[in-house]
This record gives C-alpha cells, sequence and structure tokens, in this order.
C-alpha cells in the first residue's frame, strides 16, 4: 500500500463530479490514511467551494434533521455534493438508512424522490433530490448499514492488511507524529511495530505514540499499551 491510494481518492471524486449518472462514492480505509483530507482537498483543487458546491457533515443527525438537510443541498451550485463523514453513528439508525437509501435510488421515472412523515407531522412530505453523496468509514466490512448502499455508486474499500499498515508507515514515517525529530520517530516505531495487528492498534494510535514519546520520555511506551484494547 503506498501514496497511490490518494491518487485513486482523486479520481473518484473525479468521476463522481463530473457524471451526470453516478451520485454516490462510498470510502473505507482504516483510521488515519487521510481519506478525508484528500477528498476535500480534491473537491478544493477542482475550484468547488464549501457550503457553495459542497457541505462537509460530520457527526450524529436525527432522521428528521437528515431529511432536512438532504432537502436544503438541492440549493447549492453544481455539481451539488454532501460528504458524510463517519457515517457509521448516521446509519445505524434504521430511518435515516431509509432516508439515505431513498436519496441514492432512482424511481421509474429516474428521480430520487425522498419521503418522510414525522411522528408529530412536522416538516412531512417529499422532495427530488438532485445532490451527489460522498460517504466515508473506517470500516465498510463491519459497517452492515452501508450494506444496502453499496449497489448505487462507487465503492472503495480498501482493507489493509497488518504487513500493508507496516508498509505504509515505514514508507512515510516522516508524516506521523509532527514535529518530533525523525530519530525519534524511529525509536518509537522500532518498539510499536510489535502491535501492528492488535486490535487497539492504528495510525491513529502510532501517532499517539509518538505524542506521549515527546511529552514522556521515560514513561511512553507503558502509557501508550494501556491505550490499547489487548497487549501483545
Amino acid at each position: 500500500m503506498t501514496l497511490r491510494i490518494h491518487e485513486t481518492i482523486k479520481r473518484y471524486v473525479d468521476i463522481l463530479v463530473r457524471s451526470e449518472d453516478t451520485y454516490l462514492f462510498i470510502l473505507s480505509s482504516p483510521a488515519g490514511l487521510g481519506k478525508t483530507t484528500t477528498v476535500l482537498g480534491r473537491l478544493k483543487s477542482l475550484g468547488l467551494e464549501d457550503n457553495k458546491n459542497y457541505i462537509y457533515v460530520n457527526g450524529h443527525m436525527t432522521p428528521l434533521r437528515l431529511f432536512d438537510f438532504l432537502r436544503a443541498s438541492n440549493v447549492l451550485d453544481d455539481p451539488k455534493i454532501i460528504v458524510f463523514d463517519d457515517v457509521d453513528a448516521l446509519l445505524a439508525n434504521k430511518t435515516s438508512l431509509a432516508i439515505m437509501k431513498a436519496a441514492l435510488s432512482t424511481s421509474v421515472n429516474g428521480k430520487r424522490i425522498v419521503s418522510y412523515e414525522s411522528s408529530t407531522g412536522a416538516n412531512a412530505g417529499s422532495f427530488e433530490i438532485k445532490t451527489k453523496v460522498i460517504l466515508i468509514t473506517n470500516n465498510l466490512s463491519q459497517n452492515k448499514a452501508l450494506k444496502p448502499l453499496t449497489d448505487r455508486g462507487i465503492v472503495y474499500d480498501l482493507e489493509a492488511s497488518p504487513e500493508e499498515l507496516a508498509e505504509y508507515i515505514e514508507r512515510n514515517l516522516e508524516s506521523f507524529g509532527g514535529k518530533l525529530e525523525i530519530e525519534e520517530k524511529v525509536k518509537v516505531w522500532e518498539k510499536v511495530h510489535r502491535f501492528i495487528d492488535v486490535p487497539g492498534f492504528s495510525l491513529r494510535a502510532l501517532d499517539r505514540a509518538m505524542a506521549f514519546r515527546k511529552t514522556d520520555k521515560e514513561n511512553w511506551y507503558e502509557l501508550f499499551v494501556r491505550t490499547l484494547k489487548k497487549n501483545k
């Protein structure tokens, strides 16, 4: 796994932006690989503006809020894109998932119609959505809510093995740990490499280990190990 993954992400974003009949891109990879940064950076490099051509969303939404948000997104300028980051919690709600499925499914006449009936009757109704959607997740294979959506657009699922993660880290070690000296970064990686296949380990965990090293050289390793789900 090399930096080529970022170029691949950019190409898929380009396809979504330019296509007239593709309106969904699902992006999945381990945490810390820069998915969001790459997507947003590509949109900006294409001359698109936040809150004008696209909107970035990160966090929980109620079904009613999602319905209203999707309806309001139609006022964006083309290509009208919503980037939903860390969608696991959002789509865990069955009503929210149903709304998203409707937003990404074409009817007999080729339109995407979203409908919602709230328990109070407020904001009830339906509308045609013309917005494109990018869904970003850390683990598509374990996100059952996303499965019904995977046949509705582009899916790029980068499931990295521990060996591939190790290769990526070694190729890009300087990009981890902020301003920590490279010699220190090497020492940290040599020490924590053995945890590469432990459930609590991720690229963000490596950054965390380097932060501990920077602030507490004597106890950093013990502090890091205690943050993992399982010791090895």
